[in-house]
């Protein structure tokens, strides 16, 4: 099937794609330009870009890479190579891991601003197709073996709402290594702070504690679970389109 072909029919699907161009190749090796790679959901990959062991170092090199947006990738194999790396994604992808209260508004908000959203929860009476119509999947599963089988390349932003302490701690460590340009966790400041001291004691990185949000949302004075979700959610938003958070009627004097 022509490649484009199927691109189109991922598109349709709402399938995240990533496509791999070959756009600048040492001068004995200009037959391949223009050769692409595709790779779907975590699947393997459908083509071969040169040979197979330049396939297999190119797809080693993008696994240590996090996606935000079109890039080129430098490659050096018996000469040196440049890809063009994007991705076809009509719909950015959330995990939210916890289905409560809050977290019903949360994925409608999400949905209305184009997310493909996936809840986990273990309990079947709220994770479930009814209370949540327009999530695109519900997972109704113990949060550590859910996570082992996600893919963990497809979503962009994790909101972790779930019930108790112990489920924030065993959700933080099993997506600690997910490459996500949001994620972020609820809870009172004191919970947190218990959190991230339990995680410090375990020796996970600065880094990584630097890069988590919580507590969770901006700073809207919310109070019911509606009000909360919009606080979530306005800040998943200000993250991913990197906005100042600031009134409007400010930016700019």
């Amino acid at each position: 099937m022509d490649i484009f072909l199927r691109l189109l029919q991922k598109a349709n699907r709402y399938q995240p794609t990533d496509i791999i161009t070959i756009i600048n190749t040492p001068k004995e090796q200009a037959i391949n330009l223009g050769e692409m790679l595709t790779i779907s959901n975590g699947n393997e990959p459908e083509g071969i870009l040169v040979d197979q062991t330049f396939t297999t170092a190119l797809i080693q090199k993008i696994e240590t890479i996090s996606w935000q947006k079109a890039t080129i990738i430098e490659l050096e194999y018996n000469g040196h190579y440049r890809l063009f790396w994007d991705r076809l994604s009509t719909r950015p992808s959330a995990l939210v891991l916890g289905a409560g209260h809050i977290s019903q508004p949360v994925v409608e908000m999400l949905y209305l601003i184009g997310y493909a959203v996936t809840v986990v929860d273990d309990r079947p009476d709220f994770a479930n197709n009814i209370s949540f119509p327009n999530a695109e999947s519900v997972i109704c599963e113990n949060f550590g073996i859910a996570l082992k089988e996600i893919n963990n390349k497809r979503y962009s932003a994790i909101i972790i709402v779930t019930r108790g302490h112990r489920y924030d701690l065993e959700c933080l460590r099993a997506v600690m290594h997910y490459p996500v340009s949001y994620l972020g966790m609820i809870g009172s400041r004191r919970r947190v702070n218990g959190i991230i001291k339990k995680l410090t004691e375990e020796g996970v990185s600065k880094e990584f504690l630097s890069h988590l949000r919580a507590p969770i949302g901006l700073d809207l004075g919310a109070q019911t679970p509606a009000e909360i979700a919009l606080s979530i959610v306005a800040e998943v938003l200000a993250t991913t389109r990197k906005g100042t958070c600031l009134p409007l009627r400010d930016i700019g004097r």
